[in-house]
């Protein structure tokens, strides 16, 4: 399926729903956070009930973000489980009741002696409702972690777009947005000028702050032509282009320079002060 076909699919199946959920795999970088906000802001002016997930903390060098204090980290509140332990035929029948406003769940054991203990009895919830899902930036459904592991049926049952990056994508979806393109945010920014989706100087400014950080300021060896055509519609719906500084991001050129550093502290080699002479190769 080539893009154009892509784009039509897209729009086509946004036509149909109303509950979008966007999630992110735990290693997603700033590239892909800032282009999942992105889309989430414009699906939004599109009317549709957009969840949008990170299983982390957000860093303080992405507070800059546009709508990065939406994300959600825990998915799913539809189903209301309860977990006890479970020793393999020890249970005869689960049927429940209701009782006035009681909801009595009844587990009958096999044999005479109870073999449950209210000491392990744990709950909890999962489960999401959604008509569709937004994958960014993961290369396959395991990198979503639990979102999928713990939510298995949902992908099969509900329309799946993936958007990455990545030459070793699985392409999982039913539609796969996945390019060797310099960034994320570049695809994203495609999908949106293609399809027409709102845009406005909010959403264009994650999109080219994800830009920026992906293409590493244009350096990439996956930078196109393409890449600063985006960074130029990008610019012309309004993009800010001033970032704080990418904390996070410096913290592994920090450490390398702390290890690789001389330490001052140490004194200096035994011949570091005296004199020395340098002679030249041929004499003028």
């Amino acid at each position: 399926m080539d893009d154009q076909q892509n784009i039509q699919a897209l729009t086509s199946l946004l036509t149909t729903v109303t509950a979008v959920t966007i999630l992110l795999p735990e290693t997603a970088t700033r590239d892909a956070l800032a282009s999942a906000l992105g889309l989430y802001l414009s699906l939004q002016q599109l009317q549709k009930e957009v969840t949008i997930y990170y299983p982390k903390q957000a860093i303080v060098g992405w507070s800059h973000l546009v709508g990065v204090n939406k994300l959600k980290q825990k998915l799913g509140s539809k189903n209301f489980v309860i977990s006890l332990d479970y020793i393999e035929g020890s249970i005869e029948k689960v049927s429940y009741n209701i009782a006035g406003n009681k909801f009595n769940l009844v587990i009958e054991p096999r044999g005479e002696t109870a073999t449950f203990d209210e000491k392990n009895v744990s709950y909890n919830y999962s489960g999401f409702m959604t008509d569709m899902i937004f994958a960014v930036g993961a290369m396959s459904k395991d990198a979503l972690g639990k979102y999928f592991s713990e939510n298995p049926a949902i992908f099969n049952e509900k329309s799946v777009v993936v958007i990455d990056n990545k030459a070793e994508n699985t392409r999982f979806g039913k539609i796969n947005f996945v390019t060797q393109s310099a960034a994320v945010a570049e695809i994203v920014a495609g999908v949106i000028k293609s399809a027409q989706f709102p845009i406005d100087a909010d959403i264009a400014s994650n999109l080219y702050d994800g830009l920026i950080f992906g293409s590493r300021n244009f350096v990439s060896p996956q930078v196109s032509a393409e890449t600063f055509e985006m960074a130029a519609y990008l610019l012309h719906q309004g993009a800010r282009k001033n970032s704080p500084p990418k904390q996070q991001e410096e913290a592994p050129v920090r450490e390398y320079l702390m290890k690789n550093t001389p330490d001052s502290s140490l004194p200096p080699p035994p011949d570091w002060l005296k004199p020395k002479i340098y002679k030249s190769s041929s004499l003028l």
